[in-house]
């Protein structure tokens, strides 16, 4: 199998540029690992390798004329040798392993950065170098240049709530933090609910996103996507050739108050300058290799009061027919009340190397966060009840092993996972306990005390192979393995608006119970020749839903009504297939069919404290999605040392048995006015595009999405192009059109970097319902943002960032009423040693 391997040809596109790079890249396209020490590739260059070739001309041109030699070690393995070498296989000091590249195995941003030009379905990945370029005010920023994909209340708390073609919430997209998941549904009043998920920024080391059902284990249970965040490793720490190092991040920013006045009406407009270091952030990390381990710890702190909204543009939304509102009731240049965020997060992670064929990755995360939120109906009340609440608190502690095999066999490369997250949090609603006349004092108005507990753990375990087959009719490649998660949600009783002096209240019960999601998998690849290549895959899906709540209890006095939820459970066989055409070296065409099940989640199942009555018969949401696309990746198009980088993508999603709120059909007194039910459909269509150039001196980095139609069908024969009147829909229809364009400049041997960002987002997809249901709204708007950095030395770079250089008013998309920040610069540092 090994001479197989060796003598098998394949495209490569690896530029000219740093030796350590292009063998990163060809360990990425090769699916060989190669074993070397740091030194030997330390400030050597190589011409590259391009086209149709086998590994070993591959690497014979890449290692040409740079005195190194290589062997093979092993079927899949390959050891580097340079004058005066001792290597010995993988008992090399302080050597690097550069192993089989593949999308959410936590392996290095610059080998992911290609593969959503290589894949035959939409993906994308963001690397830690475009999400250091803009360093924003809240995590979900990140998103900002990836089609189809937004955060949805980005100001509005500190967490990540990702919308993926206009599907989001209730587990439809599955956020994952090196494997593991936290589970997380809070109730947002008239704005619906959403999903949260907390990670530090200076964590990250990329991000990989696939829109649709995916598959293998992190696909399970989720029908619209997946984003897989990494966080970062030894790698994103050391120095080329060290052993051991430190890295130090610092930074400030202005725009933002230096103290959050609880239960304040009056909003500030003066910020604390930027070198005054109000609003800061810091993290150092540490790390070591050696022979038979990796060890990584750090730590990072953020503090940010309330920021200021911009000065410039329209105030109003005029809806279809005519009608205006206030795009916000903070006014241009005010504190938006709600936005601060102050945190500590920490992280350990071990890599042991069990022997020359296994490894095993222990971890701990732990993210603290006291941060601002704003429920929906206080945002849309009006100034005399808008005011600063009590913070809300969130506590997040995650576990991780995971275990690999990987010995000198093409048929076996055993991954297993094991992980558990709790999620305690504490929310606050910020309704008033009734609504008084404007002219009374602060003083004599009862602040909101409506504070909410929940608890979830989340646990999860996981085993997968990837065999390589060398038929007679073509490379196949196999992928199997099974997955599982239990959610076990602990919601506590609390009286809800409440007033400041008094414990009267209407008593509430968040949701108890637990939910199981499996899934069996196989999923392969058949490359049949040079030119085509044919990717299927089944999945079995199985979940189960438990109320442990007991008896619930709606109403009072006269008006008491009981009801006890039953379990739930089903499971179903979702199919995939792809066919690819490569008519030309890194140009692709390809077609994509898939299905996915999404389980109802908990809230939607069982009783909880959304004034929502479950519903136990409803039925899973199944997508049937196609897509059409082109992947086009070449290097040398306008020169010998440039790179282009092309998607496109058109995609027709259609989701059968659609989960909408719609009016409770057992309506009484004391009963909720709102349940949950099946509809027939909810389609989306539309086309995305991503591109990139760059030429070393200049870089340029596109998006575009745009929305062509949707529907909902409430049967199968009557659809609308509109949202359904009380549908949390409503807060999920992304904008019609959105893109972004990033241009930059590298000077002085590349030590100097200049550039900037435009973003335009157009209006919503669709007319706003005209119900009870709160509706985000926002006015089209284009932003822009401006960064540089300068690296002083081998050891420090300075970085300077402007976001909204023109100081807009604008509310983010989908962000509901709160307007987005104002003109804010950065000052950064990032120190390794």
């Amino acid at each position: 199998m090994a001479q197989s391997t060796q003598s098998t040809t394949k495209s490569f596109s690896i530029p000219a540029g740093s030796l350590t790079s292009a063998l990163n890249s060809f360990a990425a396209q090769s699916g060989l690992q190669i074993l070397f020490d740091a030194s030997l590739a330390n400030g050597k260059s190589t011409t590259g390798a391009s086209g149709s070739l086998t590994p070993n001309q591959a690497l014979s041109n890449i290692l040409a004329g740079t005195g190194i030699t290589y062997r093979y070690t092993g079927q899949s393995t390959i050891t580097l040798d340079g004058p005066g070498s001792t290597n010995t296989g993988a008992n090399i000091d302080g050597a690097i392993a550069l192993d089989t590249i593949d999308v959410g195995g936590g392996q290095s941003s610059a080998a992911n950065a290609d593969t959503p030009y290589e894949t035959p379905g939409s993906t994308s990945f963001i690397t830690s170098s475009q999400i250091e370029r803009f360093p924003s005010t809240t995590a979900g920023d990140i998103f900002k240049n990836t089609p189809g994909v937004i955060s949805a209340m980005n100001h509005n708390g500190s967490s990540i709530d990702v919308n993926i073609r206009g599907m989001q919430g209730m587990n439809r997209v599955k956020v994952t933090i090196d494997g593991t998941q936290q589970t997380t549904s809070t109730w947002r009043g008239y704005l619906g609910a959403d999903d949260r998920t907390y990670v530090d920024p200076d964590f990250i080391s990329g991000v990989s996103i696939e829109k649709g059902p995916a598959g293998g284990a992190a696909g399970a249970g989720a029908n619209a996507g997946v984003v897989e965040f990494s966080t970062i490793g030894v790698n994103d720490i050391l120095l080329p050739g060290k052993t051991e190092g430190v890295r130090l991040r610092m930074g400030t920013n202005d725009n933002a108050t230096s103290n959050i006045r609880e239960n304040a009406f009056d909003q500030s407009t003066d910020a604390p300058g930027l070198l005054d270091f109000e609003n800061k952030t810091g993290s150092a990390a540490f790390a070591a290799t050696r022979e038979n381990f990796d060890v990584l710890v750090a730590v990072a702190k953020r503090k940010r009061g309330n920021y200021f909204a911009g000065k410039n543009g329209p105030t109003e939304y005029r809806t279809f027919d005519g009608w205006a509102s206030p795009l916000s009731y903070t006014k241009p240049g005010e504190e938006v009340f709600n936005s601060s965020e102050e945190s500590f997060s920490a992280l350990a992670k071990a890599t042991i190397r069990l022997d020359e064929e296994q490894t095993l990755d222990i971890g701990y995360q732990r993210f603290s966060s006291m941060f601002g939120e704003t429920i929906g109906s206080m945002l849309v009340t009006g100034d005399h009840v808008f005011r600063q609440l009590p913070l809300a608190h969130a506590e997040v502690d995650t576990y991780t092993a995971r275990y690999r095999w990987n010995p000198q066999s093409d048929l076996i490369d055993l991954r297993a996972n094991a992980w558990a997250t709790d999620v305690q949090s504490r929310t606050v609603s910020v309704g008033p306990a009734v609504y008084v006349p404007p002219f009374l004092t602060p003083e004599m108005r009862p602040p909101a005390r409506d504070t909410r507990y929940s608890e979830t753990w989340t646990y999860g375990a996981d085993i997968s192979n990837t065999s390589l087959l060398d038929t007679a009719i073509g490379n196949l490649k196999l992928g199997y393995g099974a997955a599982y998660t239990l959610e076990d949600t602990k919601g506590r009783p609390y009286l809800s608006a409440r007033g400041y002096a008094t414990e009267i209240g209407v008593p509430l019960q968040g949701s108890v119970g637990t939910r199981e999601v499996a899934r069996a998998f196989l999923d392969g690849e058949w490359k049949a020749s040079e030119w085509l290549k044919f990717n299927g895959g089944l999945r079995y899906d199985y979940f189960s839903i438990e109320d442990k709540g007991g008896t619930r209890v709606w109403g009072s006095g006269n008006n008491v009504h009981t009801a006890v939820y039953a379990d739930k459970s089903g499971s179903r066989l979702n199919p995939m297939a792809s066919v690819t055409v490569t008519p030309l070296d890194g140009l692709q065409f390809y077609a994509q069919y898939e299905e996915g099940f999404r389980p109802p989640s908990l809230r939607e199942t069982i009783g909880s404290d959304s004034t929502l009555a479950p519903n136990p018969a409803l039925e899973p949401e199944l997508a049937k999605n196609w897509e059409f696309g082109v992947n086009y990746l070449k290097d040398g198009l306008l020169a010998d040392n440039d790179k282009t980088r092309f998607k496109f993508a058109y995609f027709r999603n259609s989701y059968e048995n659609y989960i909408a709120r719609v009016p409770n059909p057992n309506i009484g007194p004391g009963l909720p006015f709102y349940s949950v039910d099946n509809i027939a459909t909810a389609r989306f269509n539309g086309f995305e595009a991503m591109a990139e150039y760059d030429i070393g001196y200049f870089f340029a980095q596109a998006s575009l999405t745009y929305y062509t139609d949707f529907e909902f069908c409430k049967t199968k024969s009557i659809c609308a192009s509109a949202n359904l009147p009380n549908d949390y829909a409503a807060n999920h229809l992304p904008p019609e059109i959105s893109r972004s364009l990033t241009l930059g400049v590298r000077l002085f041997d590349e030590k100097l970097v200049v550039g900037g960002r435009v973003i335009d987002v157009g209006k919503r997809m669709g007319p706003l319902p005209v119900s009870a249901q709160q509706t985000n709204f926002w006015v089209p708007y284009t932003v822009y943002d401006g960064f540089a950095s300068y690296e002083f030395n081998d050891n420090t770079t300075f970085s300077l960032n402007v976001e909204n250089l023109t100081n807009r008013y604008y509310v983010d998309a989908l962000n509901g009423w709160m307007p987005s920040p104002g003109r804010t610069v950065r000052l950064g540092m990032t120190a390794k040693f």
